[in-house]
């Protein structure tokens, strides 16, 4: 005999959706929690909408300049916008997409990765959900894959892990990523094979694609009287043996060709600089702090120069 008067079984018809239900509310409140986090392209996008138009000296680009430049050291009025595995496309837009009235220099990185890289067509493809879940990116379309967290999941749940356990990034009111300590460095931090690895391309045909954003960010440069400085950041020896020869070869074909076409702008190469020690970097083709420090300060050199 049922013990109880009322029973508590669905109709099967309910089932499903009520399965459904279950789901998707932990991962809808998971969405939520995540973007409610702070994150350094929130920060970026809120800095720029109160301050672009007082800003003089821009950083865009990637990991590299995330890490390797302080903009404090650059000027009273100096900002970075780059970000990990920011790419030309982003840059550009970035670059066009607030009031930068006060602008007076730009400042790219050139690495071996730059002109073959586009963010969607890699493993990393998720970074490019930040452009339109917190930066007001209108690349990708509402309700697309780029518009959620949850659509690249392991990353997602990654940042949930923040729920039990402190956040790992770290960035500067003036954007600079603060994560990449000397202390912090893993034992094989020097394995610059490895690195050079994850950024090898053999297929050049995304090149001229990346060029089109790079000769964008000239034009750009050129309307508004704004100086441009490529710089390419220091590297260790062990990544820079590793890099594809033929990867370096068309990579400097393809700059000797824009600095002819673009006389006004300024190429530095601080790659194999003697100045930069194993102090320096936090692993094979990123600088810590220290050494952030120390390539702004000869940065600021060459900037005031002019």
């Amino acid at each position: 005999m049922n013990p109880f008067p009322i029973s508590l079984s669905l109709p099967p018809r309910w089932r499903i959706p009520l399965f459904a239900l279950l789901l998707l509310l932990p991962l809808a409140m998971g969405e939520v929690y995540v973007r409610s986090l702070p994150n350094p392209s929130k920060h970026k996008h809120a800095y720029l909408l109160r301050h672009s138009r007082k800003v003089r000296v821009l950083i865009l680009g990637s990991s590299h300049t995330y890490y390797g430049l302080c903009p404090e050291r650059l000027g009273a009025h100096a900002f970075s916008a780059a970000q990990i595995s920011q790419t030309l496309q982003y840059d550009d837009y970035l670059l066009h997409h607030y009031p930068f009235d006060s602008l007076r220099t730009v400042v790219l990185p050139i690495s071996d990765f730059t002109l073959y890289e586009h963010l969607e067509d890699g493993a990393d493809w998720y970074w490019a959900n930040r452009y339109r879940l917190y930066m007001d990116c209108d690349i990708h379309a509402r309700g697309s894959v780029y518009d959620w967290e949850l659509t690249a999941f392991k990353p997602f749940c990654e940042k949930l892990k923040s729920l039990w356990q402190p956040p790992q990034m770290e960035w500067s009111e003036t954007g600079q990523g603060l994560e990449y300590r000397i202390e912090r460095r893993s034992p094989d931090w020097d394995e610059g094979a490895k690195a050079a690895q994850r950024n090898r391309y053999e297929d050049f045909s995304s090149a001229p694609r990346q060029m089109a954003h790079l000769e964008s960010i000239a034009a750009f440069c050129h309307a508004h009287h704004v100086r441009l400085w490529l710089i390419s950041t220091p590297l260790r020896p062990s990544y820079r043996a590793a890099i594809l020869p033929a990867q370096e070869e068309d990579m400097q074909r393809r700059l000797r060709h824009f600095l002819h076409r673009h006389p006004a702008v300024h190429y530095v190469d601080f790659r194999a600089d003697a100045d930069f020690t194993a102090a320096d970097f936090f692993d094979a083709d990123h600088l810590n702090i220290d050494g952030a420090r120390r390539l702004s300060n000869k940065l600021h050199c060459l900037l005031g120069m002019e």
